[in-house]
């Protein structure tokens, strides 16, 4: 090659553009990219997202937390009722010689050794037979120092069992004994489960009709609204009473999914979602009639599509962005509608713990144990807070006005 030829390396192409202009198109980011960018810039969102996360953990593994923690949130030992936070208690003495009992007639030759060896030493003054049930009515520590003074290999499984005779209570415990730490770890699984499921299922509801009022318009537009309208207009704590007052298990379609147990979640759900959907679909209609005459939807109509295919593949996308700030908003009104109602009796019901009930439990002992009625209280306001900050650090880094490209 001569040197006068040159390289297309060498050939700087005249496109127009400025050295800051081309400058910034090679620094351009993908669109998640921007979007996360912008959201992680809003710390309160940023925390709430930390606390959600951290919550739904905590619903996830409840059963993990209470095999590790061996509390039982249905256990009652009325003898250690309205205990203060941060303190040790003992199980009672019927659920000690229960455990006794168990434990001799699945090991009766160890149990047999470790009984001589207390009658022997002097430990208690009852017959062999008896002598096990004579120790466990004793305090538990000094139950277990006269075992760990037996120098007998044999007690060391019942050194074990004696040890969860006593138990710590991080939050003190209800009316019932009950240890409240656990109970809210399970109220978790149930009020942020229902507030999950509420908000998902109001959305799709609302999100299916007012896609369709949005894009027909017309008679079925008016239907709709009519209907949406009627139900928003309706009083909602009468129509709930009534609502629940209904036994689902009466219903034929209902038997398989509906017992006793789980009626009060499933009426709740369902509850909820009949008076949660209408926000939503109103927001999503006003979406869909102001992109339906875009020329992307006329492209599409030009093309052939079919109405489903216009609805789903090119306005659904269009309308992710309120959808997403709705959910979030809503599984905090969700949670807060569940409460109330769970406070009035109307919701969640006992033995099932949720942060509702457990309020309403504690509406009478808020001068005796106070903080029976501020742990889910705080519980309530933290989480509610958490996803009103979530969905605005949402709304914030999903609107493309407010995005810095």
């Amino acid at each position: 090659m001569s040197s006068n030829e040159i390289t297309m390396n060498e050939v700087e192409i005249d496109t127009g553009l400025s050295q800051e202009e081309r400058a910034k198109i090679e620094k351009a980011q993908p669109m998640w990219k921007m979007v996360l960018t912008q959201f992680m810039e809003h710390k309160a969102a940023v925390a709430g997202a930390v606390v959600i996360t951290f919550l739904m953990l905590v619903a996830i593994f409840a059963n993990q937390i209470q095999s590790l923690t061996d509390l039982d949130p249905d256990a009652q030992n009325v003898g250690n009722r309205y205990l203060a936070p941060m303190t040790t208690a003992q199980v009672g003495q019927d659920v000690r010689e229960t455990d006794i009992e168990r434990y001799i007639t699945a090991n009766p030759e160890i149990a047999d050794k470790v009984q001589k060896a207390l009658v022997e030493k002097g430990v208690v003054q009852v017959a062999e037979a008896d002598a096990l049930y004579e120790l466990a009515a004793q305090d538990v520590k000094q139950a277990l120092s006269h075992l760990e003074s037996l120098n007998v290999a044999e007690a060391t499984g019942l050194v074990s069992l004696f040890k969860e005779f006593e138990t710590f209570h991080l939050f003190g415990t209800d009316e019932l004994g009950r240890d409240v730490f656990i109970r809210l770890v399970y109220g978790t699984r149930v009020s942020m489960g229902v507030g999950v499921l509420v908000a998902i299922a109001s959305a799709l509801v609302g999100l299916l009709i007012g896609s369709i009022a949005g894009f027909y318009g017309g008679i079925i537009d008016t239907v709709l609204m009519r209907v949406t309208d009627a139900l928003l207009s309706l009083p909602h704590i009468p129509v709930l009473i009534v609502i629940a007052a209904i036994d689902l298990t009466k219903i034929p379609w209902l038997k398989a999914l509906v017992s006793t147990s789980n009626e009060s979640v499933f009426k709740m759900i369902i509850i909820l979602c009949i008076f949660s959907w209408m926000t939503v679909a109103r927001l999503v209609r006003g979406s869909i009639l102001s992109i339906r005459e875009r020329e992307f939807v006329l492209a599409a109509r030009t093309l052939g599509a079919k109405d489903s295919t216009i609805i789903v593949r090119h306005m659904f996308p269009n309308v992710i962005a309120p959808i997403l700030v709705s959910i979030t908003l809503g599984v905090g009104e969700s949670i807060l509608f569940e409460a109330a109602l769970s406070f009035l009796g109307l919701g969640i019901m006992p033995p099932m713990p949720s942060w509702g009930n457990m309020l309403n439990n504690a509406q009478e002992l808020i001068y005796q144990a106070p903080f029976l009625a501020i742990l889910p209280g705080v519980m309530i306001l933290i989480t509610t807070i958490s996803f009103n900050y979530l969905g605005d650090g949402l709304q914030n880094a999903i609107d493309p006005k407010a995005i810095r490209r």
